[in-house]
């Protein structure tokens, strides 16, 4: 050994070739680098609510790095509800500005972006008013403590509607990317990682050479966050602090957006009673959505016969009321409480509207409300707050012309009951919520979020004739795939039939909504839960069994095409 080792230390070469073929830490380290950078550096987390502690902070990125490493078509189902959102706010904005450019003297080279679109929709603008944080503190049963000011972070359909009242916020382009902590090039790294990896499998298919099921799972990943990066491509990466609007006359538009939003509304937990008894339970919980106050108002104005009877309706108003005049005289108008009767009817529209796919569903709920509201006098904040949103009312026309859910006569008055929204909340949820803006029913919504699902699986039943260590995995393997792109599949094919036939719509609604007994309560609760938690499973045992694979492979899986040598890669 030692003559020998003398030899090849007298011995000087030049260049020498890498010993052909990889190894399993190779394989290993290149596929958790491709799974680490699809799955943690492509999530583009929304702004985090104020007061979030960092232990919430590393929490909340774990629940998430879990979902993109077992469900990564969740995440590209979220970054496309976004980008979906981003573009019909830019589209709102931009007709907003060109608008605004025929009436007024409005800088003609001011855009919005989708940048400016994305971080609106991520919570990157939000309402600190003096006036208003005091009205809500007490309108919510907290105290005020006058230092810290309550935060009304605006959602997409809350910066659209300032748009449409001529309030769209001025902010350049470069002050919302410098709150990104991303730059292109970190995302050209990836994304060329990502590539190589693609091209590695390719190539290994095309000289059938095997794949082991680690650089399946790793490839529908790749898939996943090219599908990211494109929708998510000019969203602001990790912002921490959103945009604060504090302008004093804003505060008249932001207290119709809370009366509209559910962060305004409560639950008598002791009246709430839907159509099912799970649903009701979820509604005790909190679960579901509050009914927001501007459901439970209504805007009276007397008819021209009944203002002259009256004087201009000078009559003492009930102590649930607030009269409201005109600044132009050319409309008068109070805001009452509205009838439970009333109230029933705009939730059921508004649970309507919201469409019909599962994850946006709201329970019908039979009754919510207190009883008797209508004798309770109003407090003296509430005196204010609807003064605001009377204001509100008078300054901006399109609230009521554009967002009347419901008219009617009653006592010779013509009462308005407008349509609640969600426009402003404490945080926006990272998961798409009905904040977001569409343009689409929630069925078609629901298609892509199942077809995504049905891919997932089906990248996965590509490795049907790949060789597994043992019989039962190959099996096991094949199941779970199959199980995942039929369910996937079955929704797909239930959603589009119900979007196609009205009867079978009405058919679906009813049995979603409809009274049920305890034993079919029972049994479709049984039923949901065992065939969710064997999608868990299915999704567990793919990504389990891609890196338990590994301990008994073909030796040709770590063969290399001759031509993969010449790049250099992880």
């Amino acid at each position: 050994m030692k003559v020998l080792n003398v030899i090849l230390i007298d011995v000087f070469v030049g260049y020498v070739q890498e010993p052909s073929g990889r190894g399993t830490s190779s394989l290993v380290i290149s596929c958790l680098v491709t799974l680490v950078l699809c799955v943690w550096s492509a999530l583009h987390l929304n702004v985090p609510n104020a007061g979030r502690t960092a232990s919430q902070t590393f929490l909340l990125n774990v629940r998430w790095i879990i979902t993109g490493i077992y469900a990564p078509e969740l995440v590209v189902f979220t970054a496309w509800r976004q980008w979906c959102s981003a573009k019909l706010l830019r589209d709102a904005a931009s007709r907003s500005l060109s608008a605004s450019l025929k009436t007024s003297c409005v800088d003609r080279d001011r855009q919005w972006t989708m940048v400016h679109s994305f971080f609106a929709c991520t919570g990157g603008f939000a309402f600190e008013i003096n006036s208003l944080s005091r009205l809500i503190r007490s309108h919510q049963g907290s105290e005020d403590d006058g230092r810290s000011q309550f935060r009304l972070t605006l959602t997409a359909k809350g910066v659209a509607l300032l748009a449409e009242c001529g309030h769209l916020p001025h902010v350049p382009e470069e002050e919302i990317r410098d709150k990104s902590k991303a730059n292109d090039l970190a995302k050209a790294t990836v994304i060329l990682q990502a590539s190589w990896m693609l091209l590695q499998v390719v190539g290994r298919l095309y000289v059938r050479l095997p794949v082991t099921l680690l650089e399946v799972n790793t490839v529908a990943h790749v898939l996943c966050a090219f599908a990211m990066y494109i929708f998510w491509w000019n969203k602001p990466l990790l912002p921490k602090e959103p945009i604060v609007l504090r302008d004093k006359d804003l505060a008249p538009l932001a207290a119709y957006m809370y009366a509209s939003s559910e962060l305004s509304g409560t639950i008598d937990l002791h009246h709430v009673k839907s159509q099912t008894r799970i649903k009701t339970l979820f509604a005790r919980l909190s679960l579901y959505c509050k009914a927001p106050e501007l459901d439970g108002l209504a805007i009276r104005s007397p008819t021209v016969k009944h203002t002259e009877a009256n004087n201009g309706g000078n009559d003492p108003l009930p102590p649930n009321t607030l009269p409201t005049d005109s600044t132009n005289h050319s409309w008068h108008f109070r805001i009452t409480r509205s009838s439970s009767d009333y109230v029933r009817a705009l939730r059921k529209t508004r649970e309507k509207e919201a469409g019909s796919a599962f994850f946006e569903r709201r329970p019908m709920l039979a009754h919510a409300e207190t009883c008797k509201t209508d004798t309770i006098p109003l407090t003296r904040s509430q005196v204010e707050q609807w003064g605001l949103l009377g204001r509100a009312i008078q300054r901006y026309p399109n609230l009521t012309n554009s967002r009347t859910a419901l008219s009617h006569t009653h006592s010779s008055e013509t009462c308005l009951h407008l349509k609640s929204d969600q426009l402003v909340a404490t945080h926006i949820q990272n998961w798409p919520w009905n904040d977001l803006l569409r343009d689409v029913d929630g069925l078609v919504v629901g298609m892509v979020l199942w077809f995504a699902n049905f891919c997932y699986g089906g990248i996965h039943a590509a490795a049907w004739n790949e060789r597994f260590p043992s019989r039962i995995e190959g099996i096991f393997w094949r199941i779970s795939a199959c199980y995942i792109g039929f369910c996937g599949g079955l929704w797909v094919v239930l959603n589009y039939l119900v979007l196609r036939s009205k009867r079978l719509n009405e058919f679906w609604e009813r049995w979603m909504d409809g009274e049920k007994a305890l034993l079919q309560s029972v049994g479709l609760a049984l039923l949901v839960f065992i065939c969710g938690f064997s999608l868990i499973l299915a999704r567990v045992f793919i990504v389990v069994e891609a890196f338990v694979s590994l301990r008994r492979l073909p030796a040709a899986a770590y063969q290399t095409p001759q031509w993969a040598d010449v790049f250099p890669h992880l």
